[in-house]
């Protein structure tokens, strides 16, 4: 499925330079519609215990990030709200983040009764900098790391700080660290399940511990009493048994459904996408275009919510250069937008007036995140087909080597 022709766009009297469409499958297929129908069949669609497709698909997360246990969740951010929660951050410290996420993995730092210490990505890359968490060790209790468009973080690394690290693998799901699959090396791994995911039931979340405190800390927070009696073994946490926290965190049966059938299809899929990627870059080495890929770690395999490109020569219009590309077809993710000046997180007592525990929170100083916003100048996320594209990946690789030949927009 190399894509089909016939878009018939123009830029500047011209066909665009990608004239195929974006190759894909549908999403939601033949087994995603039997795993509902049979949910629909059971009539069982609320689950307030762990009934049969919350159970299958917690099964098959835990196989997926090689743990013992996994919890589902009716978001990604309620997983890492749980996740906070969970690990016991000590009462007046912080949570290490970085600021290149979605805004959810770092207020769910607050609405667990914590706040966000921002660190700096590591040079040339969007994932945080194990060694700006060094810097920060003795303000925080916790580290959260978002593997930012499925390349892992450097666990490793991060784990000499000797800190409880919570995996944010909402772009990595079926990723591979030196090994060993995300959301394993940390306290606890937490997956989305959100419609633009890699895997997704719709709406919904998961979080994969291999402790068992973790996951019944996680497990009291918005899960119901039946549930919570089942399960609850911690001597301190048996009394909430009868009621837990009280959140309604719960995912629904038919979105576990959809979600646990479409992890059977993550390795052809990711096959595919790697494929692609490798016809991409192998297009634009044949160009000569001054852009890198990540470079992963011997045992690595990245996830696909993203492919992260560098431009080489220093960006000085990066908006105009994405809307100079978009305009051409080439299939980019819009950036996040600029977190650290958003206003409920620069503004120290907005962020107080929803988060009044987080008494501990300074307000980012932009100054401090060059790397950040260096990432944010340079990185171009391109979306990759999960399908057979060779054509496609072709056509988009001779429309961005095109664009960047012209040195519009760079230095």
């Amino acid at each position: 499925m190399s894509g089909s022709a016939g878009l018939g766009l123009e830029v500047g009297g011209r066909p665009r330079r990608v004239t195929l469409h974006f190759p894909k499958a549908e999403q939601y297929g033949p087994a995603e519609h039997e795993a509902v129908a049979r949910v629909m069949a059971s009539g069982l669609l609320s689950e307030i215990d762990c009934g049969p497709a919350t159970r299958l698909l917690e099964e098959r997360f835990a196989a997926l990030a090689g743990t013992d246990l996994a919890l589902s969740f009716n978001s990604g951010t309620a997983s890492l709200h749980a996740a906070v929660h969970a690990v016991e951050v000590p009462p007046g410290a912080g949570v290490a983040t970085s600021p290149l996420t979605w805004v959810s993995a770092i207020t769910a730092i607050g609405h667990a009764g914590s706040f966000p210490v921002f660190c700096d990505v590591e040079p040339g890359t969007a994932n945080i900098s194990a060694a700006a968490v060094a810097d920060n060790a003795g303000r925080v209790g916790a580290v959260l790391a978002t593997h930012a468009y499925g390349i892992p973080v450097r666990l490793d690394a991060l784990a000499r700080a000797g800190l409880p690290v919570i995996e944010d693998c909402s772009h990595a799901h079926g990723a591979v660290y030196r090994g060993r699959p995300v959301g394993s090396w940390g306290a606890a791994g937490c997956f989305s399940l959100q419609h633009a995911k890699f895997v997704s039931g719709g709406e919904g979340g998961v979080l994969t511990t291999g402790t068992r405190r973790i996951y019944e800390r996680a497990m009291t927070l918005g899960h119901h009493p039946r549930r919570l009696a089942d399960e609850l073994t911690e001597p301190d946490l048996l009394p909430l048994a009868v009621t837990g926290v009280a959140y309604k965190f719960r995912i629904h049966p038919l979105a576990a459904a959809i979600a646990a059938a479409q992890l059977l299809s993550v390795p052809q899929r990711m096959a595919d996408s790697e494929n692609n990627l490798a016809v991409l870059l192998e297009a634009l080495a044949g160009h000569g275009a001054p852009v890198t890929a990540p470079v992963l770690a011997e045992g690595t395999v990245r996830g696909w919510y993203g492919t992260p490109l560098w431009c080489q020569p220093k960006v000085t219009d990066h908006l105009e250069l994405r809307r100079v590309l978009k305009n051409e077809g080439v299939p980019l993710r819009d950036l996040y937008e600029d977190w650290l000046t958003s206003p409920v997180l620069h503004n120290e007592d907005l962020f107080r007036a929803f988060f009044p525990a987080a008494t501990g929170y300074r307000p980012p100083d932009p100054a401090e995140f060059p790397h950040y916003y260096a990432a944010r100048r340079q990185m171009l996320v391109l979306k990759i087909p999960s399908v057979p594209a060779d054509d496609y990946m072709v056509q988009v690789a001779d429309a961005i080597a095109a664009v960047l030949a012209t040195g519009h927009h760079t230095l």
